[in-house]
């Protein structure tokens, strides 16, 4: 997946589940990523397993169903 080195991924909802799984995957394949969610519960370990990896995430709350939150 080189298409996405040095470029910069948002992963909304990337906290759990499968926004969690593609988020790692994407910081793997050489991407910077954005995750947010509307909860901060686990993020770091989120982080923690990207920047073993050699990547590179922040960490951003945000509630989609906000307008403000964009």
């Amino acid at each position: 997946m080189e298409r996405v080195e040095g470029k910069i991924a948002m992963v909304t909802g990337g906290r759990r589940g499968l926004g969690k799984a593609i988020a790692i995957l994407l910081a793997k394949e050489g991407a910077k990523v954005v995750i947010t969610d509307r909860k901060d519960e686990g993020a770091g370990d989120i982080l923690e397993e990207i920047k073993q990896g050699r990547g590179q995430g922040i960490f951003l709350l945000q509630d989609l169903r906000r307008e403000d939150d964009w």
